[in-house]
């Protein structure tokens, strides 16, 4: 072999080597890569078949929310609960307290400017009392409610209410004037309750007496009562004759046999003369009042109110009793704007509660 040759030779096999090394290191990088690959792949498959095993311990994990328990309803107090209650509640208040309550809780606004009302009278050298009971649940608020106060004529409307729940007159015939002594006696309780007359109130008197009326509070709890005309009375005993009256004026059903009467009688206190209860409320409300005046005859002094309030829209009383009884005794004659504030304050204290 010439040397040519031999140099040749040494140039194809070096090429060959070299080749066989590029296909060697080709081959082991496209391994190196395929394992690599499905390392990857089995790690991915792995993961994903773990995923709902993991979802799976989560979603058990996660505590169980039981349902919340329905609310409790209370049911709304008859007007035959409620009447039962107010008289336990009047029975419990505190009659020489500045103010006190039974069945509530006054919160502090209610406090503060009930209070303030009332030091209205005392700064200007008036005595004042009060008692309201919310005819919704029988619960009371008084001032001096246990203070014997001259009644003036504020005693004629629960007077001639006793008179027709008691049957001492039969209020249908006398609503209808259904005979001409019905017609006499329907007179007789207008012109009492309308425009306070003094004669007509005492023909009513001197014909019934106060045997009804006392016959009437028996079971009340009332202490103090008729003495003649008028008399001393308390204001927790003047709300016990008006929760009293509430329960028979509004009460009973519109088929009762005196309903007729009782929504007649009702009518007769309406826009009262000189009612500051009434002078604080709208046409839509019912308010059924009765005022007593009296400036110094026989030295007595009285600017007294009480009644009821009714809201707007109430119907059916006798299952869903709504609105308060006001007693108001004072001796702050021709001061209504003393009684008007404190009418006003203590139906902001009722709308409140």
């Amino acid at each position: 072999m010439t040397d040519a040759q031999l140099d040749n030779a040494i140039v194809r096999h070096t090429q060959s080597a070299s080749r066989w090394k590029t296909v060697c290191f080709s081959a082991l990088l496209v391994a190196a890569l395929s394992a690599a690959s499905m390392g990857v792949a089995v790690r991915q498959t792995t993961a994903s078949a773990a995923a709902p095993a993991t979802a799976t311990m989560q979603s058990q994990a996660q505590p169980t929310v039981s349902p919340s328990p329905a609310p409790t309803i209370t049911p709304t107090p008859t007007l035959a609960q409620v009447v039962p209650a107010a008289f336990a509640n009047l029975n419990q208040l505190d009659g020489s307290s500045t103010l006190a309550s039974a069945g509530v809780e006054l919160n502090e606004m209610q406090r503060s400017q009930l209070m303030e009302r009332i030091e209205d009278f005392r700064a200007q050298g008036y005595q004042a009392s009060f008692v309201v009971v919310d005819m919704r649940t029988g619960a009371a608020i008084a001032s001096y409610g246990g203070m014997p106060m001259y009644t003036a004529s504020s005693i004629k409307a629960p007077y001639i209410v006793s008179l027709a729940q008691t049957g001492a007159v039969d209020i249908n015939a006398v609503a209808t004037s259904a005979t001409a002594d019905a017609a006499g006696i329907n007179r007789l309780i207008t012109q009492t309750l309308q425009v306070s007359d003094n004669d007509t109130y005492e023909a009513l008197y001197k014909r019934f007496g106060a045997a009804p009326t006392m016959q009437w509070l028996a079971g009340t709890g009332a202490t103090t009562g008729l003495n003649g005309y008028y008399g001393d009375v308390t204001a927790i005993d003047l709300a016990r004759m008006w929760v009293n009256s509430y329960d028979y004026l509004f009460g009973a059903s519109a088929d009762a046999a005196d309903a007729q009467g009782r929504t007649w009688l009702a009518q007769q206190m309406r826009s009262s003369l000189n009612s500051s209860i009434a002078a604080v409320h709208g046409e839509g409300e019912i308010v059924a009042s009765k005022a007593g005046w009296i400036y110094g005859e026989g030295n007595l002094y009285a600017y007294n109110d009480a009644g009821i309030v009714i809201p707007a829209g109430s119907m059916q009383l006798g299952e869903k009793p709504q609105g308060y009884v006001l007693a108001m005794l004072t001796n702050a004659c021709a001061r209504d704007d003393l009684l008007t504030a404190l009418a006003q304050t203590v139906d902001d204290a009722m709308r409140a509660a």
